[in-house]
């Protein structure tokens, strides 16, 4: 059984304490919850391993109890070519795939029945007279519910003959009438596969479902219903959903009493999808009432999980449900949504990385974990293809100072294989690519203006925007692209864009150039440094830098413009690691002409954009030389002596753990940063190097950059303008 890094409590506790059965051993727990089982929901942007912990789920229990496992993205079925057919939708679809799965037979075990949702979907597939393509449908359905199910042997005639044996049923009559025709789809359907008593709760349950105004011939009803489509095919489906719970509690009768027998599976990845949001909210709406049924739950979902799971659900993490939950109580008030229990899934945490990564022959080096968990911030998908990779080339990853956006899988970069799984869509990816370097909105939108040609692809900002929200929550304001590992991979990708891939072209030195001058309009000078740095302009920005070393400006202050301007990303230069590491140590004919302050800032400049690099991994002199240069520093300032001093330990420290150190961090609730302090020097024009030495200057009164939208954003940004992102 594959191990689930980080998610082990879902696998070997959790599930098995709700189902009732040991997910490794023959062995029966004491289920959680006998009477009211939570439904689960994992929620967690693309490669967070959702999939994974439900492929594991089945895994373990699909040959050992009912389980079905469904993919509500992929299994609605072919809607939009079936799309003018009245007998078919997505959520039909999807729970006749339940059926197939919580019905296939398991040894020494009772197969499942269902026979009111059985006997519900052959009611809906009935067709119009004389319409071949709803005669197809419904022959595909019901031959895959007759052999899935166990009601007919695989090879079977009744199997294939199920819609010529309804027509040969039909009375004479006008060829466009659908209820003679779901008439005789219910009767045949009972007489061939249900017993009496099965026949007389499937009615009973439907003409209850519908009331007494519409229950004379409930099931002709729920198939008219289902025709006319939109609410009343949702009505129809929800009554559906219904027949699947009606039918695990008769098959499971006694099970609340006896508590012995393992209770059924449903897997249901990818429920932000619409079928899947729309059953997974039919199924609690259905345990909202005093009605329980055996069913355990678990679904996926893209996104947030307050925004996905609904208002009443209980959010909780990972350690704590161990223990089957036995904190957890449905609330006695509140919306469907209190039967569920969201859990994110977290980040993988380095002990996992280093499981996954040190079993290759030979080892890498024993900074790689740190540096992957840094690159890919516990991504299991990220995590998983940096292993696949190492495993496959053990020497790629054994040398110091290893970039891994260099790593290959296959013949092809790890990096472009992690984007296009993080991305599918390649429109959004190649807009996210270009937007990748945005420090906020206004900046994105200064970039669609400049690369992307028409009014729909400058609308591309609001629609990347979109995708970011529901992927990875609520935004922030800077940057852009606020997920740190999404940010590199694209950054990367960015950095092996072919210039001539859009009219003008996006070479990476006028993207930063127009960012740069976008800014200084912006009167953002940290920011325009930040740019200016990513486009190779690292003397100018090194002398910039050491005219804001000088007070009035603080050491605090300085020490975190200083992380912002060299955590910009790297140019795509071959040599640019090992020239970067020259210049922080020193190395002869690479010191900066001026005085010391200079010259040491130049170093600082370099040694800190090469250690904020999420793609290398800093080694203890790199480290050392920071501290170094700190430590000088602090004997230049004269009155933050003590602030530089300190920073020089914790600098060194963080970094060599690879963590962002905290006096770079921007202070909460601090005032604007000296990005909107006076005395900033206009930035170069797009296209053009920074002046070198240019004197001070009153910044720019604050103003839109090029394109940029008046819309206000949430307040002032931390460099002191008004924030347009969204």
């Amino acid at each position: 059984m594959s191990r689930l890094y980080g998610r082990d409590v879902l696998l070997h506790d959790l599930v098995p304490r709700l189902v009732g059965l040991d997910a490794k051993e023959p062995e029966l727990l004491r289920q959680a919850h006998p009477v009211d089982p939570p439904a689960l929901l994992l929620t967690g942007p693309h490669g967070s391993g959702r999939t994974a912990v439900l492929d594991a789920l089945f895994g373990a229990y699909h040959a050992r109890l009912p389980v079905a496992e469904v993919n509500c993205a992929r299994d609605a079925g072919p809607v939009l070519r079936e799309a003018m057919v009245s007998n078919t939708s997505p959520g039909a679809h999807l729970l006749a795939a339940v059926a197939c799965g919580l019905c296939a037979r398991i040894d020494g075990y009772r197969r499942v029945r269902l026979p009111r949702l059985w006997t519900g979907l052959a009611a809906v597939s009935a067709w119009h007279r004389g319409d071949q393509q709803e005669q197809r449908v419904a022959q595909a359905r019901m031959r895959l519910l007759l052999t899935k199910c166990g009601l007919v042997p695989g090879g079977s005639p009744a199997a294939d003959s199920w819609v010529q044996d309804v027509n040969d049923l039909l009375p004479l009559g006008d060829q466009g009438e659908l209820t003679p025709v779901a008439d005789t789809c219910v009767k045949l359907f009972a007489k061939r596969y249900l017993n009496r008593r099965e026949v007389r709760d499937t009615e009973a349950f439907y003409a209850d479902r519908l009331g007494p105004d519409r229950g004379a011939q409930p099931l002709s009803e729920l198939c008219r219903s289902f025709h006319l489509g939109d609410d009343l095919q949702e009505e129809s489906e929800a009554s559906l959903a219904a027949a699947l719970l009606a039918d695990l509690r008769s098959h499971y009768s006694g099970w609340a009493r006896l508590n012995r027998t393992p209770r059924p599976l449903l897997l249901l990845d990818d429920v932000h999808a619409a079928p899947g949001s729309r059953l997974l909210g039919q199924l609690l709406d259905c345990r909202a009432g005093d009605a329980r049924d055996p069913l355990i739950l678990v679904a996926t979902a893209r996104g947030d999980a307050r925004h996905r799971a609904g208002p009443d659900a209980a959010v909780r993490t990972l350690a704590q449900v161990a223990g089957g939950a036995s904190g957890w109580q449905r609330p006695s008030a509140g919306s469907a949504s209190a039967g569920l229990i969201a859990l994110p899934l977290p980040p993988l945490e380095r002990a996992d990385i280093v499981s996954m990564l040190m079993s290759a022959d030979p080892p890498p080096r024993s900074e790689l974990p740190r540096s992957v968990r840094r690159f890919t911030q516990g991504s299991p998908l990220g995590c998983g293809l940096v292993r696949d990779a190492v495993a496959a080339d053990p020497r790629a990853a054994s040398t110091a100072g290893h970039d891994l956006g260099l790593l290959q899988l296959a013949g092809q970069s790890v990096t472009h294989q992690i984007a296009a799984q993080l991305v599918p869509d390649a429109h959004l990816r190649r807009n996210l690519v270009l937007f990748s370097v945005a420090r906020d909105g206004a900046a994105a939108r200064a970039l669609a203006d400049r690369y992307l040609g028409s009014d729909a692809e400058r609308a591309a900002v609001e629609t990347v925007y979109g995708y970011l929200r529901s992927e990875y929550g609520a935004p922030v304001p800077r940057p852009f692209v606020a997920d740190p590992f999404l940010r590199a991979v694209l950054v990367q990708e960015l950095r092996r864009r072919k210039p001539e891939s859009t009219h003008p072209p996006q070479t990476w030195s006028g993207i930063h150039a127009l960012l740069n001058q976008h800014h200084v309009n912006a009167g953002q000078r940290t920011q325009a440094l930040h740019h200016a740095l990513a486009g190779d302009h690292a003397e100018q920005v090194a002398l910039r830098l050491a005219e804001l070393f000088r007070p009035p400006a603080s050491a605090q202050e300085w020490l975190r413009t200083l992380w912002q301007v060299a955590s910009a990303p790297h140019p795509p230069r071959a040599d640019w690691a090992g020239g970067c590491l020259s210049v922080a140590t020193g190395t002869p004919g690479t010191e900066l002409a001026g005085d010391s302050v200079q010259r040491s800032v130049h170093r600082l400049l370099h040694a800190v954009w090469l250690a904020a690099d999420p793609l290398t991994a800093p080694d203890e002199t790199l480290c050392g030389r920071i501290k170094w240069e700190l430590e000088l520093l602090s004997a230049r300032h004269s009155t933050g002596a003590g602030t530089l001093y300190d920073a020089a330990q914790e600098w060194h420290d963080e970094l060599r753990e690879l963590r962002t150190p905290p006096s770079a961090e921007p202070a909460v609730g601090a005032a604007p940063t000296p990005g909107a302090a006076p005395g900033a020097a206009p930035g170069p024009a797009p296209g053009a190097a920074p002046t070198p030495g240019a004197a001070p200057g009153p910044d720019p009164a604050p103003g839109p950059g090029p394109g940029s939208s008046p819309a206000p954003g949430p307040g002032p940004g931390p460099e002191g303008s008004r924030d347009e992102s969204h």
